[in-house]
């Protein structure tokens, strides 16, 4: 049996649960599927060295397995030891790369254990937190179903607690009734997916509330579970945005912050004295004066030190080696380069495809590695994700529903490898808008395909744009989506058309009608003004399909007017037209100076005042009363997005896709003083005869402050 029908026996053995050996104890974490092949195999440099395993993780974080190996964080850890004997909740917050997986699943799990009376479970939040954490709990609970069963039965668990049904602290009540002398350790690893990944905003706080209920006092039980959420630092704002998750985060959290030089030098030297192995003199001091001071370090180190072990002599690690593999600040640039640089140019083309999907564009926040399924690739692709997952690149794995995926091994590597950057330098517009559409994709899928979830107006034209560019590199539902959406549009142009011809022929079988009773003058007249009327409610009803609400209610006016004056009835079509255009028309006015597409709006706090941001790069301000523009503000360089006036109306904000954002001066008490007039002539035309003060004021308003 080979190495990897092994790894595939224990996972099919455990069901859902991963088994490691910590001296005499086997810890099970259920639901933990970080693939055992990540670990590194044994190596030996010659034929004459003794073959030892390798005590460095690469870009792996550390696993309950790796416990002899994990040095530096002993302190943290007891800390987080002595928190399960008092809380429910720890939520573990660290930057990107600090280890913070590794310290739960490699130091308080292995911990815990030692104790006893513990069960672990494991699981990441993903694009379906609900279904996630189901997916966890149900093995507790429900040991004695098989695999299938389990997989039903997390959908079921899923929706109920999705929908409230069934509280989280009834499962926890069940799972200690089957364990009445054990505690429940979950793990939420990774729980910024909850913001990267669930775009929902809904779910993401029904999901926050179901277990802030079972974790938060006064409703905790600590006999029961504790809570051990795993929680990037750059995304605390994300979580502090809901007051329910703030109130527990400020009391709860657990900081993990940089090591410093004693614990690095444990990472370094402590792994490989444990298998007799040295470092030459003076090379950890080298390595350390090259890391102490970085953020993010140890995934970078983990890596310098494994490139280094495959490179060691004998029993020692050397200098030469050290400068090799580019040190620590280049060996995983310089490896990613190499494993690239290995393949053909078509090959290069395509992994540059893969990364890119496997990086989710950061908003507001660096960019995130992201779980890309084998359906989104491609066959053809996959085949060169298995070739990146030897290199050790990405990781593949499955997902509950036994599907097979894909990540980026750490964001070390999305930080730190020079042509992965540039990269999505190159394609972020693209990755930002198949995020969005991806997101919209999510709720029509949610909203059984309705039609009404489909792509509309310019959304629709950009994603049209897009698939004749870039369809290579959408997924096939990601397409059927786009082409679902013109389809629809399609039919209703047609249908908006054959309302027009009827209308047509309408009005030329009325004229024609009314020419055939020339000798009937009176009569002639009244069928006219008749059809006349008749016209005009066809025409409200396509103003109204068009959107042009005010225009429509003025039409079926004048129809009603005209029948009004003939002292006629008027028909079921105008009757159906009036009623639904005064009842459903709140057009006051129409603003129509814009030269393209318009993407934002804000009333002034006085409602005097609107402003209105497009892609023809400029602000408009209107006056509400009289419909004029008041002045048009430039500075920017692409397209405005958002628009926002200031509580006391003095400042507008505007935000554009130049990556900029603009405060501009509108106090138009100071305007008028100064004569508004002159403003106006000196924002179209810059060498006005305008007076220094005025143009002192002008130039602040045109540029932003």
């Amino acid at each position: 049996m080979s190495e990897q029908q092994e790894i595939d026996q224990i996972v099919t053995d455990s069901e859902y649960a991963a088994t490691s050996a910590t001296g005499d104890a086997i810890i099970t974490i259920t639901n933990y599927y970080y693939r055992e092949e990540a670990k590194l195999a044994p190596v030996s440099t010659d034929g004459t060295d003794e073959i030892l395993p390798c005590p460095y993780r690469g870009l792996f974080h550390f696993g309950p397995d790796d416990a002899e190996y994990f040095f530096g964080r002993e302190v943290f850890v007891t800390e987080l030891f002595k928190a399960t004997q008092t809380r429910n909740f720890i939520p573990v917050l660290g930057a990107s790369g600090s280890g913070k997986s590794s310290v739960v699943l490699a130091g308080l799990v292995p911990k815990l254990q030692r104790e006893g009376n513990w069960k672990f479970t494991h699981f990441r939040p993903g694009n379906d937190p609900f279904h996630a954490l189901a997916l966890a709990l149900v093995p507790l609970y429900t040991p004695e179903l098989d695999a299938t069963d389990r997989i039903a039965q997390a959908r079921k668990l899923a929706d109920y607690l999705r929908g409230g049904t069934v509280p989280l602290g009834d499962i926890f009540a069940q799972i200690k009734q089957n364990h009445p002398n054990v505690r429940v350790l979950l793990i939420a690893d990774q729980f910024e997916e909850l913001y990267t990944l669930c775009s929902d905003e809904t779910i993401r706080r029904s999901f926050l509330d179901a277990l802030l209920a079972s974790f938060s006092p006064p409703n905790s039980q600590l006999s029961s579970a504790v809570l051990v959420a795993t929680i990037r630092a750059d995304f605390l704002g994300n979580a502090l945005s809901y007051s329910p998750f703030a109130d527990i985060l400020k009391n709860a959290v657990k900081l993990l912050g940089a090591m410093n030089r004693e614990e690095l030098s444990q990472v370094i030297e402590k792994p490989a004295d444990k298998l007799g192995v040295k470092f030459a003199d003076g090379l950890v001091k080298r390595i350390l004066d090259s890391v102490e001071n970085e953020p993010g370090n140890l995934p970078l180190l983990e890596f310098a030190l494994t490139e280094l072990w495959e490179r060691r002599k004998g029993k020692e690690l050397t200098h030469a080696a050290y400068e090799e593999i580019g040190e620590v600040q280049g060996a995983l640039t310089t490896y990613a380069n190499e494993k690239y640089q290995l393949l053909n140019l078509a090959e290069q083309k395509q992994v540059q495809r893969i990364f890119v999907q496997l990086v989710r564009p950061g908003e507001g926040a660096e960019d995130t590695r992201r779980l890309a399924l084998k359906g989104e690739l491609g066959e053809q692709s996959w085949s060169l994700v298995k070739q990146l997952a030897d290199t050790r690149l990405v990781v593949t794995s499955r997902n509950s529903e036994d599907i097979e995926t894909v990540e980026v091994v750490h964001e070390a590597l999305i930080k730190n490898w020079g042509t992965l950057r540039q990269w999505m330098t190159t394609d972020r517009d693209f990755r930002s808008w198949q995020e969005r559409l991806r997101a919209a994709m999510q709720q029509w899928q949610e909203a059984q395909q309705d039609k009404e979830a489909l792509l509309r107006g310019v959304p629709l034209v950009v994603a049209e744009s897009w698939l004749q560019k870039r369809s290579e590199e959408l997924s096939s539902g990601e397409r059927e989506f786009i082409q679902n959406s013109v389809i629809l549009r399609e039919r209703q142009k047609q249908e908006q058309k054959r309302l027009q011809q009827r209308i047509i022929l309408g009005l030329s079988a009325g004229f024609i009608g009314a020419l055939s009773l020339a000798g009937f003058a009176g009569w002639q007249w009244r069928q006219a003004e008749i059809t006349k009327s008749d016209v005009r409610a066809g025409y409200a009803k396509i103003f109204f399909s068009e959107g042009k609400g005010l225009d429509a209610l003025i039409e079926s006016l004048r129809a009603r007017v005209l029948v009004q004056n003939l002292k006629a009835e008027p028909s079921m079509e105008l009757i159906n037209v009036l009623q639904q255009t005064v009842s459903e028309v709140r057009e006051r006015n129409r603003l129509e100076t814009h030269s393209s597409s318009v993407w934002s709006v804000s009333f002034s706090p006085d409602g005097k005042t609107l402003a209105s941001g497009n892609d023809d790069k400029t602000i408009k301000l209107w006056d509400i009363t009289t419909g004029r523009e008041i002045l048009t503000l430039q500075g920017h360089s692409s397209w405005v997005w958002s628009v926002s006036f200031s509580p006391d109306g003095k400042t507008l904000a505007s935000g554009s896709g130049d990556k900029t954002v603009i405060l501009w001066d509108v106090n138009f008490d100071d305007l008028l003083g100064r004569g508004c007039d002159k403003v106006r002539v000196y924002l179209q035309n810059p060498s006005a005869n305008v007076s220094e003060s005025d143009r002192h004021l002008c130039d602040g308003i045109s540029k932003g402050k």
